[in-house]
């Protein structure tokens, strides 16, 4: 195919826009002539970039640094109140006077309103894991009767003046006591027509209970009361549990409430073991 030679016009046309373009390029260098131009223009883009900075990039930046801010604050909130809690404990238990623990009206108080019969045994702490408690899924605490007994109280439900704290699974003398908390432990508990076989949450004050909305049409709040159902035989029924502090959907299903107990095993007083 033939080439098609540049006509003069054309070639004039560019002659000037190069001579045009060399002008204004020595006339920038030498007077500095588009200076003001150059300037207004970078002054500008940074102006805008800054703006748009400022208008999505900093409040992004401003909202993450408020919200690690609180989560440290509530994270240092719930060290600190753990290792009060164990300060506590320890001295709790440190303490070891008979007076600290022979106070059994409150027991006594708690048998009679809920028209509890069986013999119970007046007892105390003798040892608590609470680095366990505090942040594993085994709860187990030591106790010791304050009147000695050759029974086995093995199966024996152990209680304090709130309500319900767990069940002695080995007696040597000295008694262990798998809490309600322990992710092992359940406990048959009811609420209106509802009823449950709780599992312990593995957390300080927690129990769950899972079912499906397909069998379980009645609906559950926040706050609803738990009872001890008495299926099994090991706790006595009617006792108050704890209440609704969580409702979770796990799926379209699957519902899963988390129960905060009312009953907690790091309080001052006597503990009661009741024969099973």
């Amino acid at each position: 195919m033939a080439r098609v030679a540049p006509s003069s016009s054309s070639k004039a046309l560019y002659f000037l826009c190069i001579l045009l373009g060399a002008i204004l390029l020595y006339a920038d260098i030498t007077y500095k002539s588009f200076d003001t131009i150059k300037n207004t223009y970078i002054s500008t883009t940074i102006s805008t970039k800054y703006l748009l900075k400022k208008l999505s990039i900093d409040p992004l930046i401003y909202i993450y640094e408020v919200s690690k801010s609180k989560s440290s604050l509530i994270n240092k909130y719930k060290n600190l109140q753990e290792a009060l809690d164990k300060s506590y404990l320890e001295n709790f238990i440190i303490t070891r006077s008979d007076k600290f623990f022979m106070d059994d009206k409150s027991i006594l108080a708690l048998m009679s309103q809920y028209e509890i019969d069986e013999v119970f045994h007046a007892s105390k702490i003798k040892y608590f894991d609470t680095e366990k408690y505090f942040c594993c899924d085994s709860h187990v605490m030591y106790i010791e009767t304050i009147s000695s007994t050759d029974k086995s109280l093995v199966g024996g439900a152990v209680i304090n003046s709130r309500g319900i704290l767990g069940q002695i699974i080995s007696d040597s003398g000295i008694k262990e006591v798998l809490l309600l908390t322990d992710t092992t432990h359940y406990i048959p508990i009811e609420s209106e027509e509802y009823f449950c076989n709780a599992r312990g949450g593995g957390l300080p004050g927690i129990i769950t209970c899972k079912y499906s909305s397909l069998i379980w049409t009645s609906p559950i709040s926040k706050g609803q009361e738990f009872y001890s159902s008495g299926l099994g035989g090991i706790y006595p029924r009617g006792i108050l549990i704890g209440y609704v502090k969580e409702i979770t959907n796990l799926d379209d299903t699957n519902i899963q409430i988390d129960i905060s107990l009312i009953a907690n095993p790091i309080q001052k007083g006597m503990l009661g073991i009741i024969e099973s």
